[in-house]
């Protein structure tokens, strides 16, 4: 199986090593494709339809997109999925937690239509496609389904936003009727993340918008361990990618202090989603070995430095 893998920023480049050296114990049948120039990854993903992907840190410009953003538009990723999930030996603020989020990825504000109407007065388009508001629901909806979940809840602002968000709940209310052995219900933003908050584990199947989808998704990894269960899958015409949100700057954790997790951890749903069940199982105890034996890293309280962490996964391994 040959999958792109692009490090990222950062300390990605240290945690794409980890990655390797993993997998090569594991014995798993990958052959890699390694890119970091954004255009030449975007292509490797292109010919593979596989990637594994760190995240790129980039500056702010001024009418430029985010490098991410860019090459997600360049592929046509148009839904993210994230898993939030407790791990065995993970600290987290909140337990029994197992919601998925569906993300629209292809418009809202990330459309990068922004222009300036008058002196210190900017004005940002939210771009909302009747089109793109049954995908998400649909595609959410058949997941449930077939992973026998119960409830897909819709998130929306519908509240304020009476013709964008006020279409996102209608469709998604539409759709919801194709689907009678599932319960549909629907949730206010603002109101899902004080309720994130308070009781994480009431929550199933979230489906929502990009910008709000990006914020809901964030806060729910928060209750549930951090940055290590903030990953996610990107799906585009015939393209998985699998992506990493952690791209400290060495200067910000020292030489030695990535987490390696979050990546680990990806690769592992990326075997079992590509059938190689086994090794996926194997890599994702190692793993729970790992953080049971109390190798955490900085970000999650612990001392650990990736280097201790690889060495315990691989002996796990």
């Amino acid at each position: 199986m040959l999958v792109t893998l692009i490090p990222g920023s950062g300390v990605g480049p240290q945690i794409a090593g980890v990655v390797r050296d993993v997998v090569a114990r594991l014995g798993a049948d990958v052959q890699w494709d390694e890119q970091e120039e954004i255009s030449a990854a975007i292509e490797s993903v292109r010919r593979t339809g596989l990637a594994l992907k760190g995240r790129w840190i980039a500056p702010i410009e001024a009418g430029k997109l985010p490098p991410t953003v860019a090459y997600r538009k360049a592929l046509g990723i148009s839904t993210l999925v994230r898993r939030v999930k407790n791990v065995p030996g993970l600290p987290a603020r909140g337990q029994n937690i197992d919601m998925v989020i569906f993300r629209e990825a292809s418009e809202d504000i990330y459309s990068g239509f922004e222009h300036q109407s008058a002196e210190g007065v900017y004005e940002t388009v939210k771009v909302t496609t009747r089109a793109a508001c049954e995908r998400i629901h649909r595609t959410a909806f058949e997941w449930a389904r077939a992973n026998r979940r119960k409830r897909v809840t819709t998130v929306h602002k519908a509240n304020i936003l009476k013709k964008a968000d006020g279409m996102f709940l209608a469709v998604g209310r539409e759709v919801a009727t194709d689907f009678p052995d599932l319960s549909h219900d629907d949730v206010i933003v603002d109101a899902l993340c004080m309720q994130i908050v308070r009781k994480p584990h009431a929550f199933d199947v979230l489906v929502a918008g990009n910008l709000f989808g990006d914020i809901v998704s964030d806060c729910a990894a928060g209750m549930a361990g951090g940055v290590t269960v903030a990953v996610g899958v990107g799906h585009g015409p015939g393209v998985k990618v699998y992506e990493s949100p952690h791209a400290a700057s060495m200067e910000a954790v020292g030489a030695d202090g990535g987490n390696p997790y979050p990546m680990i951890l990806l690769m592992a749903d990326l075997l079992g989603d590509a059938g190689q069940i086994e090794a996926a199982a194997r890599l994702r105890r190692a793993c729970e070995a790992a953080l049971l034996a109390g190798h955490h890293t900085p970000d999650m309280g612990g001392s650990s430095g990736c280097s201790a962490v690889r060495e315990a996964i691989l002996a796990a391994i």
